[in-house]
C-alpha cells in the first residue's frame, strides 16, 4: 500500500513539473537568430535573442545585479572551440523602475524582449548553444517562475 502511495505522489509531482514547464513555454516564447550568415573565418556576427511574453507578465533583464530581489536573466555559453565571445549580452531598451518589494533598481521587459551579443567565429561549421535562465513575474497575481531555456545558433 505505502508503494502506491509512493508512486501516486510521484505521478502527481512529475505532471505538476510538466505542467509548470509548458505554462513558461507559453509565457515566453524564444527565437534565435544570427545576422550574418555569409561570413569568412574570424568574422564578428550578432546573435539576436528575442521573446514575446505573455499579457500581464514581465521578464526581468540582464543588465542588474541579482544580489537582493528578483534575478536577472543570464545568458550561459557551452564553451566548443567554434566561435569565441566578443561583447556581453546587450538588452536592447529594457523599462526600468525600483521595486517596491526588493526596494532596488531593476530593468524587465513586458509584451517582447531583445537581447544581442556579439560573436566571432573560428570555425566555418559554428555551432553556438547554451542556456538563458531568468525569472518572469506577474504583478497582479503576486507569482514569480524561474526559468530555463536551451538555445542554439548551427
Amino acid at each position: 500500500m505505502k508503494k502506491i502511495y509512493i508512486v501516486c505522489l510521484l505521478l502527481l509531482f512529475t505532471n505538476a513539473i510538466q505542467a509548470q514547464e509548458t505554462d513558461i513555454d507559453k509565457i515566453v516564447n524564444w527565437n534565435f537568430k544570427i545576422t550574418n550568415k555569409d561570413f569568412k573565418i574570424g568574422d564578428e556576427v550578432e546573435l539576436v535573442f528575442s521573446s514575446s511574453i505573455e499579457k500581464g507578465w514581465s521578464l526581468y533583464s540582464s543588465d542588474f545585479k541579482g544580489d537582493v530581489g528578483p534575478q536577472p536573466t543570464v545568458f550561459q555559453f557551452s564553451e566548443n572551440g567554434s566561435f569565441e565571445l566578443s561583447s556581453d549580452i546587450q538588452p536592447i531598451a529594457p523599462l526600468k523602475k525600483i521595486d517596491k518589494n526588493w526596494g532596488t533598481k531593476v530593468s524587465y521587459f513586458t509584451q517582447k524582449a531583445e537581447f544581442k551579443a556579439k560573436v566571432r567565429l573560428v570555425e566555418h561549421s559554428y555551432d553556438i548553444f547554451g542556456v538563458i535562465k531568468g525569472q518572469v513575474c506577474h504583478l497582479k497575481k503576486g507569482i514569480c517562475v524561474p526559468f530555463e531555456k536551451t538555445f542554439q545558433f548551427n
